[in-house]
């Protein structure tokens, strides 16, 4: 394929948007197509109003094209600009719902595909941007703060009971890897009705917050989306091959990485005049599981205390 030249593509439709609870395409316009030979082909734009949070295209489209010559994400076919395009997958395959992640095998074999991206060489990510969630949360805090909006209370209340973490955390690091980043139920994509003994892996899409970061980072994303619903957080810690003592940072991670979303999803609110997409209702509900996570049994909120 020739990456610059787009009269080779046929284009439908743009896709629309959805957004309860998950951000599904909130950040892109998506259409499908076919290629010169009639192969279903899937096209990504990504837009402006993404950029002060994601991570830089280049820097996407490197884990991106790195994941799906691997069969972790859809295989990159072409790449030119802010655009990406991608093989179309089968029309059976969908995102996933929160409630599928308590299949074994689908858990399993999300957090396998992420542990082969945390392996994946020094030299199939060069050039893709290091992350580092403390600061996102407090940048993308400033640059709500900029809107003029108030900012909601419980945003700073929690960044209050996380300080002593926050102080500390160079104890705590990982060392830094590839990272997907995001372990939103909605960035899975499976099969739901394969055939018998037709099992495919699930493949993760959603690459806007990829880099190379510390992979309790993403551990806490993991758990902050399915540890009250799936497995029990332990689990799901030594899943993407991390030490189980490990939990309460990746919980932690859990509760900043709820923070910075639902900080996205009202900035995102304040400053999209005619959004098709619900940003405010999703970021409350972000900042709303971000409390839950402190107040859960099996939380941090101990472990903070002691720190």
């Amino acid at each position: 394929m020739v990456a610059d030249n787009y009269g080779e593509w046929n284009w439908g439709d743009i896709e629309k948007t959805d957004i309860s609870p998950s951000w599904v395409g909130g950040d892109g316009i998506f259409t499908e197509g076919t290629d010169s030979s009639g192969n279903a082909v899937f096209r990504r734009v990504f837009t402006q109003e993404s950029r002060p949070y994601s991570s830089p295209f280049e820097s996407i489209a490197t884990m991106m094209k790195a994941a799906g010559s691997l069969g972790i994400s859809p295989k990159i076919l072409a790449i030119d600009g802010q655009t990406i395009i991608m093989e179309r997958i089968p029309k059976n395959w969908r995102n996933a719902k929160l409630d599928e992640l308590r299949n074994p095998y689908v858990l399993w074999s999300v957090l396998e595909q992420h542990r082969r991206i945390h392996e994946l060489s020094e030299e199939s990510v060069k050039g893709v941007m290091k992350r580092d969630l403390i600061e996102d949360v407090y940048g993308m805090r400033d640059l709500y703060k900029h809107t003029g909006k108030t900012l909601p209370r419980e945003v700073d209340a929690l960044l209050k009971q996380l300080d002593p973490f926050i102080k500390k955390v160079d104890e705590f690091h990982e060392p830094a890897v590839p990272c997907h980043g995001d372990g939103a139920a909605s960035n899975i994509l499976i099969d739901p009705s394969p055939e018998a003994g037709n099992v495919s892996m699930p493949m993760l899409t959603g690459w806007t917050v990829s880099g190379v970061m510390d992979p309790l980072e993403e551990a806490g994303s993991v758990l902050a989306e399915v540890g009250p619903f799936c497995g029990t957080p332990a689990q799901l810690i030594t899943g993407l091959g991390l030490p189980a003592s490990t939990l309460p940072v990746a919980q932690v991670f859990g509760i900043l990485e709820d923070l910075y979303w639902a900080l996205i999803g009202l900035w995102r609110s304040a400053t999209t005049e005619t959004p098709e997409i619900d940003f405010a209702k999703y970021g409350l509900w972000r900042l709303t599981k971000a409390r839950n996570q402190m107040v859960l049994p099996f939380g941090p909120a101990a472990w903070l205390e002691r720190l």
